[in-house]
């Protein structure tokens, strides 16, 4: 469909509904032509005033903590009056169209392109947080195809979707009567992507709240009715962890082809890009861990965020100083709810905390928690620290808790009454949260979040596990049949980038790009398949590995020193009767 027929088909859209007063912004989409990899945007506003004069895009979004910038993708923006005739606009930031006349605008169209195939320089966007238009399926998430007038961010919105009438649509908003999609606001749209397509779904009520799965699988391999029997128990799990789910509806949406990107979590539902293969046992584990970190995100940061999260600025985002509470301690929970209903073992729970040390270890150590937090946008490379140290921290938090309350209290029971006293339409202090969290539980808390959340002391494992009768070793020995990695690594701007350095003799810098291993170009593609080369290694064994950096390129070959034997954990035999009593405590919920 060309451009003229769809300013016609838009104009007809006005005429229908020109004699009706909107009460809300009406936004329509025609998915039918899906040849040019754009989004033909029709905007039909509500009365606009002169401080409705700039239209904007978003410069990233909640949870996404990376600079995305959608009005690059943009292609063209116009504004028109009742007669059709256009009104000027002014692109004045990357982000932003300043509109001469708003008071006499009727419609304002735009193209915006899908942000998965287009090329970047800087700040690609994660797949899992983009837009995809292909001829069997789409993928919008709001962030990339929406925006908003000024000073009306929290203006309702209709949206209406055209698109093949066998395609089947996965997203947690719900239709009105009209078929059209009710949208409370901005936050809202950006807070509910759409899948659709030539999708699978399945369904299942978890004690009230409906939870569907909607799938996109490039070859049919993989069906939603798979996937929701391989997570189903991890629902239950997390309702118990809970004490009762707290929203009444919930759509997890995944998408299989060519990459694995990962996952997004939103308040109402959750986005996963994983690539096409065999669900295995190892992928249904790894599967499965990622769903319970994702479906926790209802409790932080749906019920549980700072006012920043809930009047979240898209043109001049401000990052929450705890970020640590929205990722760390939801990583934390994802196992947690799994040992608590009895579906992994403290065996096998320890293990995840040792993956997890060993992972913070290839990271910066000098960067608190809270610094990362507020500083998200420039350290993206250590981000994951979240998901390692951060969960330990965590962790450590809950052993604190059910020291201090004598076993009565951990931090699962913090988290729900935290829910119970704020919730989705309340947010905490931003300022003052630290300080309440201390009044709502223990003097001592304090010293603990300064030293491991606001500081980067060194965690207190062996005295805090110690409690349930769990020995910690940082060190035990060497294991000469496989290897240490003495160049930590990250990922950055989608590139395999140095983020820590063992051995200076190397000449290695932070920052440095890995390009070549053994002279073959590293990539997402086959970045797995050399890990894997690697743990066959031994001791002495060596690799020629090619770095870039600037416009520099030079060559180190590694030899691959003895692995240490770090973060051992031992479940004690012999624990004292305190200790066993305690670690029953541990492993239930409260």
């Amino acid at each position: 469909m060309n451009l003229s027929f769809r300013i016609i088909m838009c104009a007809c859209i006005i005429i229908l509904f020109s004699s009706k007063l909107f009460s809300q912004h009406r936004i329509y989409i025609d998915l039918n032509d899906r040849v040019e990899d754009l989004f033909y945007v029709e905007v039909i506003p509500e009365n606009l005033s002169k401080e409705n004069n700039i239209f904007n895009f978003a410069a990233t979004a909640p949870g996404a903590y990376q600079r995305m910038d959608l009005g690059r993708f943009v292609k063209s923006f116009q504004a028109f009056d009742e007669n059709e005739d256009e009104i000027e606009t002014e692109q004045i930031s990357i982000n932003r169209w300043k509109i001469a006349e708003p008071e006499k605008v009727a419609r304002v169209l735009y193209l915006i392109s899908e942000t998965w195939d287009p090329p970047v320089e800087k700040d690609p966007i994660y797949r899992m947080a983009g837009s995809s238009i292909e001829n069997d399926h789409i993928l919008i998430n709001g962030n990339c195809v929406f925006g908003y007038f000024e000073g009306m961010q929290k203006h309702p919105i209709e949206l209406k979707l055209m698109y093949p009438s066998n395609w089947i649509v996965g997203t947690a908003l719900e239709t009105n009567g009209d078929e059209y999609y009710d949208v409370d606001d901005y936050d809202h749209i950006v807070d509910s992507p759409i899948l659709m397509g030539e999708l699978t779904e399945a369904s299942v009520d978890i004690s009230g709240t409906e939870v569907a799965v909607f799938t996109y699988s490039k070859t049919g391999l993989i069906k939603s009715n798979d996937l929701l029997e391989s997570v189903k128990d991890i629902l239950y799990a997390a309702e118990k962890f809970t004490d009762g789910l707290p929203v009444d509806r919930y759509a997890f949406l995944f998408h299989f082809e060519d990459q694995a990107a990962g996952a997004w979590e939103h308040n109402y539902s959750s986005i996963y890009v994983m690539q096409e293969g065999e669900l295995t046992p190892q992928r249904i584990q790894n599967l499965r861990s990622v769903v319970a970190h994702e479906f926790y995100h209802i409790i932080t940061p749906l019920h549980i965020h700072s006012e920043l999260v809930s009047n979240f600025n898209y043109v001049e985002p401000n990052l929450s100083q705890h970020i640590w509470l929205y990722e760390g301690v939801t990583e934390w929970a994802s196992d947690a709810l799994q040992l608590r209903d009895g579906l992994i073992s403290l065996e096998e729970y320890l293990t995840q905390i040792t993956v997890k040390l060993r992972q913070a270890d290839n990271f910066n150590q000098e960067i608190s928690l809270r610094d990362l937090s507020v500083n998200s946008f420039e350290l993206q490379d250590q981000f994951y620290i979240f998901y390692c140290r951060g969960a330990v921290v965590a962790s450590l938090l809950d052993l604190k808790l059910l020291e201090l309350s004598n076993g009565e209290m951990g931090l699962r029971e913090v988290l729900n009454k935290l829910v119970e006293d704020y919730g989705h339409q309340k947010p905490i202090d931003e300022e003052k949260f630290f300080d309440e969290f201390v009044d709502r539980t223990y003097p001592e808390i304090a010293n603990f979040i300064n030293n491991y959340i606001k500081d980067v002391q060194k965690l207190p494992l062996e005295e805090l596990y110690e409690n349930i009768g769990v020995n910690y070793v940082e060190v035990a020995g060497y294991d000469s049949n496989s290897v240490q990695f003495e160049l930590g690594v990250g990922f950055k701007d989608n590139k395999f980038v140095v983020t820590k350095v063992e051995n200076e003799d190397y000449g290695v810098q932070l920052g440095d790009v890995y390009f070549k291993f053994n002279g073959e170009e590293i990539t997402l593609q086959n970045v797995q398949a050399i890990f894997t080369e690697i743990a066959t290694y031994k001791a002495g064994d060596k690799a020629k590995i090619t770095f870039k950096r600037g416009d520099q390129e030079f060559e180190v070959e590694i030899t691959y020193p003895p692995r240490k034997i770090k973060h051992n954990f031992e479940i004690l035999e012999d624990a004292s009767d305190e200790q066993l009593k305690m670690r029953e405590v541990y492993v239930k919920n409260l």
